[in-house]
């Protein structure tokens, strides 16, 4: 297996123990094509800057997929490559790389951007062509541009608002919401479908406030909710670092409000920065990997690798690795509009559940209501977004 990591010219060497490999890294792909025919799957993520946290834990979660298949022999004979290009955590950064990758890596498949402020910029351009590319970024409307080659590996923000609306109205019985977001796609988007759920109920929020990725002061923020007079505060936060920080202040002035955040709330490094001021928030999560099948399968394989337990952000890159090889063993020879016709042709099971994608290439329609103690997610509920409706966990 060949990991090759591509660094922008502006990024400091990156040292490979970041990464927990052996490997030696190469900024030049064309000096590293392997001599074996291989299926060559791209990643971008954030090996440097503000995500690198969550980017190293993505990049782990791909290389225990590809790690995986090889052992087992790759697929018809071919092992799978993965070449991983740093977006540095830029949106100018993830469009550059994109098309140098489209361009120069001769890929077979795409793992494209985890957050929508990359995304935005990457997927209108990815029209123009046939590679096939999975995604984690959520913004709903990402997906409605009419790209066939497109397929979203997580739930989008549609899915994710409106649970967070029905479990504080329907289990919460909240009367005064307030509405924290990050000022970027992801956060924009979310806290838009937040105010349209809210309106199907004839309801507005009682505050808005917006702040920009990154921000280390959250004190005024805090201040304004208590004087406000919320009873429940929703969160969509792109970084978990920033959750994190958040929760910190919302427990030092004591805002007697009960949060619901965005997937962020559940993140290690939210859990990091907030310690005990995450316990009792409630988080919209993507899937609960304990407890299901494959999710166990999948948490116990990357800490027997890794000796430490995934977070919930990153086991779609897991997912979309297998599910190429599954298709892959139906079609070795599959690419391009083929191979995007073989995945939309029927369901796969993965570590987060069933992917059954739609006309617009969303793969997952379901997502877990979880209560965060010490740490660890106890799941309260579950919410169906094809049937808009709340269930409680067992």
């Amino acid at each position: 297996m060949a990991i090759l990591v591509l660094l922008t010219s502006c990024t400091q060497p990156t040292s490979p123990a970041l990464l927990d490999s052996a490997t030696g890294f190469t900024s030049s792909v064309l000096d590293e094509v392997p001599a074996v025919s291989a299926y060559r799957i791209g990643l971008q993520t954030e090996v440097t800057g503000d995500g690198a946290q969550i980017g190293d834990l993505t990049l782990r979660a791909a290389r225990l997929a590809v790690e995986e298949i090889n052992a087992a022999g790759g697929v018809a004979g071919k092992p799978f490559d993965l070449i991983v290009r740093d977006v540095r955590s830029s949106p100018d950064v993830a469009l550059q790389q994109y098309q140098v990758a489209v361009a120069e890596d001769g890929l077979d498949a795409l793992i494209g951007p985890f957050k929508s402020a990359y995304a935005v910029h990457v997927v209108p351009e990815h029209r123009k062509h046939d590679l096939p590319m999975f995604l984690g970024a959520t913004n709903a409307t990402l997906t409605e541009l009419g790209d066939a080659n497109l397929f979203r590996m997580r739930p989008s923000d549609k899915v994710t608002a409106a649970a967070m609306v029905a479990f504080a109205l329907e289990r919460l019985n909240s009367q005064r919401i307030g509405v924290v977001h990050d000022t970027d796609a992801f956060g924009s988007g979310g806290a838009a479908r937040i105010r349209l759920e809210l309106a199907a109920h004839t309801l507005t929020p009682t505050i808005e406030i917006g702040y920009v990725t990154g921000a280390l002061e959250m004190d005024a923020i805090a201040r304004e909710l208590a004087d406000a007079g919320v009873d429940t505060v929703l969160v969509y936060g792109t970084n978990g670092a920033d959750v994190g920080r958040l929760l910190r202040s919302l427990r030092y002035w004591n805002v007697a409000a009960t949060v619901i955040t965005s997937p962020g709330g559940a993140t290690v490094p939210a859990h990091n920065i907030a310690a005990e001021a995450q316990d009792g928030i409630y988080v919209v999560t993507d899937a609960l990997l304990r407890g299901a099948p494959d999710g166990d399968g999948f948490v116990e394989r990357f800490y027997a690798r890794f000796g430490f337990e995934p977070d919930t952000y990153i086991a779609w890159v897991y997912d979309a690795i297998w599910l190429l090889a599954d298709r892959w063993r139906r079609n070795p020879e599959a690419r391009g509009r083929e191979l995007s016709a073989l995945i939309r042709q029927m369901p796969f099971r993965g570590a987060q559940g069933e992917y059954r994608f739609d006309v617009n290439g969303d793969g997952l329609h379901r997502v877990a209501i979880v209560q965060m103690m010490a740490g660890a997610a106890t799941p309260r509920a579950f919410f169906d977004g094809d049937a808009h409706a709340l269930e409680d966990a067992p």
